[in-house]
């Protein structure tokens, strides 16, 4: 069991490294949660994941578009001149999203560790609907 936890600390590491190296910045949850407390309403949060994944939970003003890559980034629903930070599930989807806006323009971070990290540090979620 030790071994597994090990394995799976180290392959989200090197993931997230993975993905700072192709120049994809990396928003950790608790700097997102401190950014929305201390200066509302913070950046604009990208949820990727399914419907059914964002009607579980999701951060209180999220736009849901799972079909955010292959989507036009001005077909989003995103202000351009606002910081987004693009979310999933566990943070191996989003990294694709966020390196596409950024080069598209944006100011485009990945979600480190999605919203299991987000729930982790103490994130406020919601349930239900869409938006």
């Amino acid at each position: 069991m030790k071994a597994l936890l090990l394995f799976l600390v180290v392959f989200f590491l090197l993931w997230d490294l993975g993905w700072m190296v192709a120049g994809v910045h990396q928003m950790l949850p608790w700097r997102l949660r401190r950014l929305r407390d201390e200066t509302p309403p913070g950046p604009q949060v990208l949820d990727v994941r399914t419907p059914a994944e964002f009607a579980l939970f999701h951060i209180p003003g999220a736009i849901n578009r799972p079909d955010a890559l292959l989507a036009d980034p001005a077909a989003l629903g995103l202000d351009p001149k606002r910081p987004v930070v693009v979310a999933c599930m566990t943070g191996h989807r989003s990294p694709f999203v966020a390196k596409r806006l950024a080069a598209q323009g944006y100011d485009a971070a990945n979600l480190t560790w999605g919203m299991l990290g987000w729930k982790l540090a103490g994130g406020k979620s919601v349930s239900g609907g869409t938006r």
